[in-house]
């Protein structure tokens, strides 16, 4: 009984096949041929399209010759239901590239239906020499090198391609498709050798729609970042490498479902954007001498938490640099402050934001200051450059010169009174000075003569030594402050382990992004500050050549380097190993380079 059903129910599904092929035969034929672009250049790549709305017994393709076939018969069916009335098209399309210059027809092509012999339209290419075209598209609102040729493509751009050095530039990824994605992962970030980059959050993928070459593209910015370049030259943005998992609706198929509503096959795709080549112009001479590399539109101002204080309390100098521009590269102002005072590096504190407008904020420099000894001190006023490339000039910023009056400190006390609540390492003077006791008194005898003693002749010669030691301990302390640059060498291990303890938080606190930032961070911090590396030359390249140059380990380098590229990675897919690892192989380059580096 099963068996009869089963067969009733085949030959009700295949009467009401051949009654849909009688349905399509029965309409009107079209047969069209049509083109991605009737006027290319040589060299162009471009489509040609084959339409019928019939099922067919034989195709005939036109003499193509005066063309370099890339691609082609590629064969496609699509079946549409409107108004409850199936139709059915089958396309044949072929990839040409122009190989020479002239005017050209493709003669029709042919198709057997039924045993007879249907033409399509001819269709007429024009092809001039590059140039010609391009100054057309630009004539017309500016070249387009969308390949229609194509069903999925990655396209790179940038707003500028010349540039001066630190003045910002975007970096655009866009994504055109014509078939559905099922996945994506990044096999190669973009190499931005010679450059400091920064992610641009673009938050959910948004998708529009596009007409190009006369194909409907699905269009999504992938990927959006703001570059600045470290250095003057001719510099190239390397391509970005995707893979993704397309589905695409063939006809075919073993079954009988599969041959009527098509069968959806998956296929791999492995791309890749064009490289980008940008011209970077350098700074223009002369240069101020208080100019820092900073680039852009800004602003400073300067505040002092007080002007009178007694020696050895601390003071607080801020520096504000405020705007927009290169705000993340530029390093510390250079103050001119007096040889007694005691300087610490500056806490710096960054709010600057990045968006599709650049790199806005504050960036303020808090500098701790102690003075060791009484006196009043003049200091020349803090001086600040910048260059605007929009003006093509350089602007500076005085403030107003900065006068202390210092007391004379307390000598009793063991304790130095400072008036912000984030500083550290401070050195404490006077610990080795006791009160006087004034209990168990002990009198000597009278008769003992003080005056020519081995005592007197002793405090006689200790008095030019107490000298002598005050001279060279106050030369340290003068050496100590001028060498910026071995302080921040013996803090680098310190401050990168404040940073890896953030990030542990951050992964703790399932805040991933905090977490590869933070990571990133201490690492390039740890470079810098060890190596003397300032912010704006800080890069991959630069990185690897110094430690190569104090004879670093290979391993120990290519490990850092791995680490760096899965932090920037991270800011925008998901990174092959996990947090942990990553946080493991942090804290390993940075224990392993301190081993390393002497």
């Amino acid at each position: 009984m099963n068996k009869t059903k089963n067969i009733a129910f085949k030959i009700i599904l295949l009467l009401g096949v051949i009654f849909i092929e009688n349905i399509a035969v029965a309409q009107d034929i079209q047969f069209t041929a049509a083109t991605s672009h009737n006027t290319v250049a040589t060299g162009d790549r471009f489509q040609i399209e084959f339409k019928i709305n019939s099922k067919i017994s034989g195709f005939t393709p036109p003499n193509l010759t005066n063309f370099r076939v890339l691609s082609g018969p590629n064969q496609s069916t699509n079946m549409s239901w409107v108004n409850g009335q199936t139709s059915t098209s089958l396309s044949y399309s072929y990839v040409l590239m122009a190989i020479k210059e002239g005017s050209f027809t493709i003669a029709p092509a042919k198709v057997i239906i039924n045993g007879k012999t249907y033409n399509s339209n001819s269709i007429e290419i024009t092809v001039q020499k590059g140039v010609q075209v391009q100054q057309q598209q630009q004539q017309q609102g500016g070249k387009e090198d969308v390949n229609v040729s194509d069903e999925l493509y990655i396209k790179s751009t940038v707003n500028k391609t010349t540039v001066y050095q630190g003045e910002y530039l975007f970096a655009t990824y866009k994504l055109y498709t014509r078939i559905g994605i099922a996945g994506n992962e990044l096999i190669k970030n973009a190499a931005l050798n010679g450059f400091w980059s920064q992610e641009v959050d673009l938050g959910q993928t948004q998708w529009t729609e596009e007409i190009i070459g006369g194909y409907r593209w699905s269009v999504a910015t992938i990927r959006k970042i703001i570059l600045f370049p470290q250095r003057a030259g001719d510099l190239e943005i390397d391509p970005l490498e995707m893979r993704f998992v397309t589905q695409k609706r063939v006809s075919g198929g073993q079954s009988v479902f599969d041959q009527f509503f098509g069968k959806v096959v998956e296929e791999e795709h492995f791309l890749k954007s064009k490289p980008i080549k940008i011209k970077v112009l350098p700074h223009p001479e002369p240069k101020p001498k208080s100019f820092v590399n900073a680039v852009g539109n800004l602003d400073m101002k300067v505040d002092v938490s007080a002007y009178e204080v007694k020696a050895n309390e601390a003071i607080n100098v801020k520096v504000k640099i405020s705007g927009n521009g290169n705000l993340p590269l530029i390093d510390k102002i250079d103050i001119d402050f007096p040889k007694d005072f005691e300087i610490y590096d500056p806490k710096i504190t960054d709010n600057t934001k990045t968006t599709t407008n650049g790199v806005s904020g504050t960036k303020e420099y808090d500098y701790l200051i102690i003075p060791r000894f009484a006196g009043e001190y003049k200091i020349a006023p803090i001086s600040f450059s910048y260059f605007n490339p929009t003006s093509k000039k350089y602007v500076t910023i005085n403030s107003d010169p900065l006068t202390f009056k210092i007391a004379k400190g307390d000598g009793s006390s063991a304790n130095v009174s400072y008036s912000s609540a984030n500083k550290e390492d401070i050195k404490l003077l006077g610990e080795d000075i006791r009160f006087i006791h004034t209990d168990n008194l002990v009198f000597s005898n009278p008769n003992d003569n003080f005056y020519g003693s081995w005592k007197f002749y002793g405090l006689l010669l200790l008095a030019p030594i107490l000298f002598l030691l005050t001279f060279i301990f106050r030369n340290k302390i003068r050496a100590a402050n001028s060498d910026l640059a071995l302080v921040k060498s013996r803090k680098a291990n310190k401050l990168a382990s404040k940073l890896l303890i953030s990030a542990e938080k951050s992964l703790i606190q399932n805040d991933k992004k905090a977490f590869y930032e933070n990571v990133s961070k201490a690492l390039f911090g740890y470079i810098g500050n060890k190596l003397n590396i300032p912010i704006s030359e800080l890069n991959q390249n630069n990185i690897k050549e110094k430690l190569s140059t104090i004879h670093v380990s290979e391993t120990t380098i290519n490990e850092l380097i791995e680490t760096l590229d899965l932090c920037d990675m991270a800011r925008f897919a998901p990174v092959p190993v996990s947090e942990q690892n990553v946080y493991e192989s942090a804290k390993n380059s940075i224990q392993n380079l301190e081993k390393e580096i002497k």
